[in-house]
């Protein structure tokens, strides 16, 4: 007895070679999106080790900024007390009560035009180092606005 070799019906054909295909492009199409999902992930990946670098590199910048602003606060602190104490040697040796009050006088104005001084160069100490250190931060920010304002492909 002859065996006849079992033949698959031509619809049957069809069905399995659309489902193959419609398999084959799916997974494609999943395998394109996740590869898209782990570059999403290495670029914040990378984005927050660039921002965590902006961020160290800004507080440095603020950290020598406020050393500078305490040297010369703790200069400015020295020079008022030892202003003071030249001119309570200088009162204590005054002959007059004349001279006593232009001494205060004196002392009044030059302690007065020293704290203008000390203020505005804090002041704009401050203002210096508070730019620089918002540089790295602003420019971190402005690359990962554009990194994730585009469209994905």
């Amino acid at each position: 007895m002859a065996t006849k070799a079992k033949t698959a019906k031509p619809e049957t054909t069809e069905v399995t070679d659309t489902a193959t295909e419609t398999i084959k492009a799916t997974t494609e199409q999943v395998k394109g999106k996740i590869d898209q999902a782990l570059k999403a992930f290495e670029d914040a990946g990378s984005v927050s080790k660039d921002t965590y670098e902006a961020f160290v590199s800004s507080f440095n910048i603020t950290a020598k900024g406020i050393e500078g602003v305490t040297a010369e606060s703790t200069a400015y602190a020295k020079k008022s007390f030892e202003d003071l104490v030249g001119v309570s040697k200088a009162v204590v040796g005054a002959k007059s009560l004349r001279e006593v009050v232009d001494l205060q006088n004196d002392y009044t104005k030059a302690a007065f035009d020293a704290f203008l001084a000390y203020t505005n160069k804090v002041g704009e100490m401050t203002v210096q180092f508070t730019q620089e250190a918002i540089e790295p931060v602003s420019a971190q920010l402005g690359t990962v606005f554009k990194k994730f304002a585009q469209p994905v492909a």
